[in-house]
C-alpha cells in the first residue's frame, strides 16, 4: 500500500496464523499498536511542519522575497530553528522508539521460542502416536 500523504508511513497488516500462540499474538497486538503509535506521532509533526513552513512560504511571497539566496537563507534558519525549538519532543520520541523496539525484539524472541516448542511438542505427539 501507498505511504499515507502526512506521515509518509505505510499501513501494514500482520498477518494471524489460525494456530497462533498466545505470545505471537502478543506480538502481533504489540507490533500493531507500536506501528499506530508511530503513525500518529509523525502524522501530528509532519502536520505541525507543513503548516508553520506554509505559513513561512506565504510570508517570503507576501513580502515579495525573490532573492534565491535570501530565500535559501530564510529556509535554513527557519529548519535550524525548528529542530532546536523541537529537539526535547525528538529526543524523547527517539527514547520511547527505542524502548519499543527492544520490547519488540523481546516479544519477537518469545514468540519464535512458543513456536519451535509447539512444533517440537507436535513433532514428538505425531511420533508417539504412529
Amino acid at each position: 500500500s501507498p505511504a499515507d500523504k502526512v506521515s509518509n508511513i505505510r499501513q501494514i497488516r500482520y498477518g494471524r496464523r489460525q494456530d497462533e500462540t498466545p505470545e505471537e499474538m502478543t506480538l502481533r497486538l504489540y507490533a500493531t499498536e507500536l506501528h499506530e503509535w508511530n503513525h500518529r506521532h509523525w502524522q501530528k509533526q509532519n502536520f505541525s511542519y507543513s503548516n508553520i513552513k506554509q505559513q513561512l512560504l506565504d510570508e517570503i511571497e507576501n513580502n515579495n522575497i525573490e532573492d534565491e539566496q535570501e530565500i535559501e537563507q530564510i529556509m535554513e534558519e527557519f529548519y535550524r530553528t525548528y529542530l532546536l525549538s523541537n529537539r526535547e519532543n525528538f529526543n524523547s520520541y527517539t527514547r520511547e522508539w527505542r524502548k519499543a523496539n527492544i520490547k519488540l525484539i523481546y516479544l519477537s524472541l518469545r514468540a519464535k521460542k512458543s513456536r519451535v516448542s509447539r512444533t517440537l511438542k507436535d513433532g514428538i505427539s505425531v511420533v508417539k502416536f504412529k
